[in-house]
């Protein structure tokens, strides 16, 4: 049984995510590790599991703007570049592509939902606006009515000296 530190680990399991073109059955046996052993580092990896994590910001998520500001800042990198960017920042190159990835697509789900909210809440401030309209077009009607009545008042017995 071979007792690996947490470094080779991380690097271990950093190599089977990006690994281009190699099953995790071949880097399991490059390495000496139960093909199983490796698929549980990668998802303690990949939930954080604090025994096989970066210290650094790999622990604290990061916003959209921050991961767009990242992804923005690597688009012209090469590979090497892109590295020592990531190694710089804390941040893996997977984490990159995995980030582009989630930009690239919509969640039309996601997207639904927040169009019926937002027609949901329009469709109230319509109804309170209505509402509002009808209220003050009766005042209005009421006021007019008043006013129509007491003209009639005033030429059919005359207008009061007190007024």
């Amino acid at each position: 049984m071979v007792h690996l530190s947490e470094e080779a680990k991380k690097s271990i399991v950093e190599k089977a995510l990006n690994r281009k073109g190699k099953g995790l059955a071949e880097l399991a046996t490059q390495y000496n590790i139960g093909y199983s052993t490796l698929q549980k580092w990668i998802f303690k990896y990949k939930n954080s599991v604090p025994n096989i994590s970066n210290k650094s910001s790999a622990n604290t998520p990061l916003t959209r703007s921050d991961q767009l500001k990242h992804l923005l800042a690597t688009a012209t990198l090469d590979e090497t570049a892109l590295g020592a960017y990531c190694r710089e920042h804390g941040i893996y190159s997977f984490q990159m592509q995995q980030w582009k990835n989630e930009f690239m697509s919509i969640d039309k789900s996601e997207k639904k939902q927040e169009t019926q909210t937002e027609l949901r809440a329009l469709r109230a401030e319509n109804k309170l606006l209505k509402k509002d309209l009808l209220r003050k077009d009766r005042a209005l009607a009421e006021t007019t009515a008043l006013l129509v009545l007491k003209k009639k008042a005033d030429l059919l017995f005359g207008v009061l000296e007190d007024d």
